[in-house]
């Protein structure tokens, strides 16, 4: 474990460093609270051995330093106060401060070594809890077949970049995809086909968008691409290469049978002072992309505002 010590003592410092770091923990020790405030921003410590009364920054400052600190950053740490006070009181601050655990002075290896494997345990647990956390929130805002962002992703990350463009004067584009003849292909050649179909077109529309780019799955065979900063050209030739990429793929079935698979592509920005918000441009990039439909599938259209008199017909 990364371990940082804040003992203003030499004798008790080197005994300290050297007993932990016999123990097989990586070590660094401060001769003051400032020092180790300072190291501990630069570090990821997971366990701060304090002494209580300290010249400058003192235990007690040190240890609510350090439990805000990790707090704001999400990761756990465990601190344990070195002092000879043992009143109720005394305690009572150090456990209101921040604090984990008490070794009380002069130490024994005993105590030190149980009071250590003790913060070692808990922090591990912690840090269990907050990957099986953070794995729950990257599932609420996967989808499950494809590992691209879902819906719910999608549109935050929108509004996001909406909020971002707009306030850097920069345009932001919107590209919808959608399988076609999908249904068809379910019905002929099953579900498990189709899955497989998805799984290849999120892949060549990964490797088709820009660093800073979002894709995702809209519904069903349906994805949308974000794109910050792309004006409509932009746009257009980045679903362009989504469509040849997935134009020039073949799926193998079973039987030896290989399908071809293509897309219709739509694509629409947010440019100049008259500015639509990010849910009207989703709506003009699926205009756009049932155009490509009617235009007889396999091609990308562009949104613009004058032709937009047509009306959605079923594919």
């Amino acid at each position: 474990m990364h371990i940082l010590i804040a003992e203003d003592d030499t004798v008790t410092r080197r005994m300290l460093q050297k007993t932990l770091e016999q123990w097989g923990h990586e070590v660094v020790a401060t001769d003051s609270g400032t020092e180790a405030w300072k190291a501990f921003q630069k570090n990821n410590f997971r366990l701060l051995i304090t002494d209580w009364v300290m010249p400058g920054l003192d235990g007690l400052e040190l240890c609510q330093k350090a439990r805000a600190y990790a707090g704001e950053l999400g990761r756990p740490v465990y601190v344990i106060l070195l002092t000879s006070r043992g009143s109720v009181q005394d305690l009572a601050a150090g456990l209101n401060a921040g604090a984990d655990d008490f070794i009380a002075k002069p130490f024994s290896q005993e105590e030190l070594h149980a009071r250590v494997h003790s913060g070692e345990r808990i922090v591990s647990l912690q840090q269990q809890l907050i990957g099986a956390r953070e794995e729950m929130e990257r599932l609420a805002l996967t989808d499950s077949l494809t590992n691209l962002f879902n819906r719910r992703a999608l549109i935050e990350t929108m509004r996001k970049d909406e909020d971002r463009m707009r306030r850097e004067g920069k345009p932001i584009g919107l590209v919808m995809g959608d399988i076609d003849n999908f249904k068809l292909i379910n019905d002929t050649y099953g579900h498990q086909t189709g899955d497989r179909i998805l799984k290849m077109v999120s892949e060549c529309l990964l490797a088709s968008i820009r660093t800073g780019d979002h894709a995702g799955r809209w519904g069903g065979e349906e994805f949308v691409l974000v794109l910050p900063g792309a004006d409509i050209i932009q746009c257009a030739e980045i679903a362009e290469r989504c469509r040849a990429l997935l134009e020039s793929q073949r799926v193998t079935l079973p039987g030896g049978e290989v399908l071809k698979v293509t897309a219709s592509f739509g694509a629409a920005s947010t440019e100049g002072a008259q500015r639509t918000n990010i849910m009207s441009l989703v709506q003009q990039a699926d205009k756009a992309m049932y155009w490509a439909k009617n235009a007889g599938r396999n091609r990308v259209k562009i949104y613009v505002a004058s032709a937009d008199t047509s009306f959605r017909q079923a594919c």
